[in-house]
């Protein structure tokens, strides 16, 4: 007789399977237990957000379908704020069941009963947006659970959302320029009665185009200094999901101008912050983040910006979030009175000034497209060589501007002892003994350049030679024109290398530093070599020491 074997069921040990799995996502969020109906999501909480907005909540949800709406929160891939709304808009369909449904198990609910839940959310005076993520939301819950088997054999949604989104009017988006004009004015006003942690927090939502949350999750130790240059560092978290922790955008800052105006408000706030850092708070504020601020708000004091602090938590610190944000941008605005065109009142709002400062580039300290394209964390790629070379451009005329260099048709250059744009004194002086006055070696030769004022200054060379390159004391000598070509091509290759990598964004500043000098070097030999060809010298006497040269 033969024995007959036990049946395997292929789906049971998948379901097991998939919820052990879904089970040990537990602890990467958080020390909650499945059974529990709220979990706040700890070790997702790398911001300057509330707690609540790492919560995830099932309370709404009726106990026959609650594990459900649980097991999909595992599986949710958007951020926890984001997944618990989701589960809310679940949550409406499951009442609905519960109430005209009674005891309705979730393999048997089909299209009818998801039918009569549309047709009583067209009846309600909700938003079409809102109707539309309400039912979105339906469609990836029975999309994503449709491995179990206890589920519906057949999604019961339909496969278009009935609810078509309301298209935005990007324009509301931009605050008019007029507008933010005043805005800009009152807040370089250092008369206003602004404080210095608002004033800061304003001039990094203009300056660069960040999300409000980001800029309140900057540490306190946000800078870091290289040459006369700032980075600023700032985590960007993925709002629609996605990443575990913060990376860091290195956004590079020159330290001139505007540019200056930001660092040192920055400085100066790190100063306060640090003694704030001793108040009292609460567990939950962070002391190491740039922003530790007192409770206060805005009121009209007169016609004036009045501060008015909170007496209930007196002598005490917490963390600002982007609500409070917009809170007091509201107060601020009501106090100043901006009008538009049409005298009426703006009220602009932190993500409006994001927009902003993606298209207006005024204060964003020289920076041109690709490097906004870096700041927002977009990852576009296209156009990006067209926007690389133009972002090298740009922090070429910068380094040059602050160097305060002669142009190179006014700046000396040598040639076999001949010397142009000096004055006859240096000239004589150098004419005595020029190799005294030669920097360093380069490409196993010596002297390829000559200083033309060694008073306090090594005139055998320095140990950084770019110090030299960027000191209008240097006498490029022509005959080491091909050297200076090929110093040039060597850090191209630096800068083209860096150029998309933002960690190191310091080796790719650098580069295009050492670039821009090396550039008016090279245009300087090239000057000269117009203007002996001007001089009309001796062709022969040229071509016997210059044959190897394309300018001969």
């Amino acid at each position: 007789m033969i024995k007959k074997l036990p049946e395997i069921n292929v789906l049971n040990d998948n379901n097991k399977n998939l919820k052990k799995l879904l089970l040990g996502r537990l602890r990467q969020l958080g020390d909650f237990s499945f059974t529990d109906d709220s979990w706040y999501c700890r070790k997702r909480h790398k911001d300057s957000l509330t707690k609540g907005s790492y919560t995830l909540t099932f309370y709404q949800v009726p106990d026959l379908y609650k594990v459900w709406v649980k097991y999909y929160a595992l599986l949710c891939e958007s951020s926890v704020s984001r997944t618990n709304k989701k589960c809310l808009n679940i949550a409406k369909l499951l009442k609905f069941i519960h109430a005209h449904y009674p005891g309705l198990s979730i393999d048997k609910i089909n299209k009818q009963h998801v039918n009569a839940f549309e047709y009583e959310l067209k009846l309600s005076d909700r938003s079409n947006n809102n109707k539309q993520f309400i039912y979105s939301s339906i469609q990836d819950f029975f999309s994503q659970l449709s491995n179990f088997s206890e589920m519906p054999n057949t999604i019961p949604t339909r496969n278009i959302n009935p609810f078509r989104q309301e298209s935005k009017k990007h324009d509301d988006k931009m605050i008019p320029e007029n507008v933010v004009r005043k805005w800009d004015r009152a807040f370089k006003d250092e008369s206003l009665n602004i404080p210095l942690e608002f004033r800061t927090l304003y001039w990094l939502l203009r300056s660069f185009p960040n999300r409000i949350t980001e800029i309140l999750s900057m540490e306190r130790d946000c800078l870091k200094s290289f040459y006369s240059e700032y980075v600023i560092r700032i985590p960007t978290f993925k709002q629609n999901g996605g990443y575990d922790r913060g990376e860091s955008k290195l956004i590079p800052v020159i330290y001139s101008g505007h540019g200056k105006y930001v660092i040192d408000l920055i400085k100066r706030l790190q100063l306060q912050t640090e003694q704030l850092a001793t108040f009292p708070s609460s567990p939950e504020v962070n002391k190491e983040y740039l922003f530790v601020v007192q409770y206060w708000i805005f009121f009209n004091n007169s016609g004036d910006i009045g501060i008015r602090f909170d007496r209930r938590y007196k002598g005490k610190v917490t963390n600002w979030t982007g609500v409070k944000i917009n809170r007091l941008l509201k107060q601020i605005a009501e106090i100043l009175n901006i009008l538009d065109d049409n005298n009426e009142l703006i009220i602009p709002t932190t993500h409006q000034f994001r927009h902003n400062a993606v298209t207006d580039r005024q204060y964003v300290v020289g920076y041109t497209t690709e490097q906004i394209r870096r700041l927002t964390g977009h990852k576009n790629e296209a156009m990006t060589k067209y926007y690389t070379h133009q972002l090298i451009k740009q922090h070429k005329e910068i380094h040059l501007n602050i160097s305060g260099l002669r142009s190179p048709k006014n700046s000396p250059c040598e040639f076999r002892g001949k010397i142009l744009n000096l004055d006859n004194r240096t000239i004589q002086q150098l004419s005595k003994n020029p190799k005294r006055y030669l920097t360093w070696e380069a490409n196993g030769k010596k002297g390829v350049g000559i200083c033309s004022d060694i008073s306090g200054c090594n005139p055998k060379g320095t140990p950084v030679h770019f110090e030299c390159y960027a000191c209008d004391w240097f006498v490029p000598k022509l005959e080491y024109y091909d050297d200076y070509k090929r110093e040039y091509d060597y850090w191209q290759e630096i800068v083209e290398r860096t150029s998309k990598d933002p960690q190191r964004v310091a080796h790719f500043e650098n580069a295009v530093r050492n670039l821009s000098y090396l550039e008016r070097i090279i245009a300087i030999c090239e000057n000269g070599i117009e203007q002996f060809k001007e001089a009309k010298l001796n062709h022969l006497e040229i071509k016997k020491h210059t044959k190897l040269y394309e300018w001969e």
